[in-house]
């Protein structure tokens, strides 16, 4: 199965800001035999928005939450970083752009999504991102279309000896 690890900004979002691309991107994915990986599946929100770090040993410390992200980014196929402009400006996510610096060092391909120029005009940021495109619509076409041949198979549907089963062959159908 491939696997697409979702960077983004999570410190100081809401739970719809942070989730909901996710939850997007990830269904979209599906449907291609590709699954989306997300780093908040176990970094539950505390209060109205998600904070850096929280009181938890076991995902919520700075190095729980690194070691997992960096851990993900290693077994995905391809890392998608989206930083739209409006939560960029607000709090830039550092932490998505060492995602994408850790991806391109393990010689991952990577997509950038943004439509923000303090980082659409960083060389070190154009650098490290395979793709820079401006809307997750035009990320979904990328992904699927480098992946989704290594994508599994629909499984094949069983064939069914229909004079055996039924009595009959239905009409225009061989039998075998």
């Amino acid at each position: 199965m491939m696997r697409v690890y979702l960077a983004g900004s999570i410190a100081g979002c809401t739970g719809p800001e942070a989730n909901d691309w996710r939850s997007g991107v990830n269904s979209r994915l599906a449907r291609h035999g590709i699954t989306g990986i997300s780093p908040l599946r176990c970094e539950p929100i505390h209060g109205e928005r998600y904070g850096v770090s929280y009181e938890d040993p076991r995902f919520g410390t700075a190095r729980a939450i690194s070691s997992k992200n960096f851990l993900d980014v290693q077994l995905c196929d391809i890392t998608l970083c989206y930083m739209p402009r409006d939560l960029n400006e607000r709090r830039l996510s550092v932490g998505t752009i060492i995602e994408l610096a850790w991806a391109h060092s393990l010689r991952k391909p990577t997509i950038l999504v943004t439509d923000y120029p303090f980082l659409l005009d960083h060389p070190v940021v154009q650098a490290n991102a395979s793709w820079v495109l401006s809307t997750l619509d035009e990320a979904v076409d990328v992904i699927v279309g480098v992946l989704g041949a290594y994508s599994p198979a629909p499984p094949p549907q069983p064939r069914v000896n229909w004079r055996a089963t039924t009595g009959a062959v239905p009409c225009g159908w061989e039998e075998w």
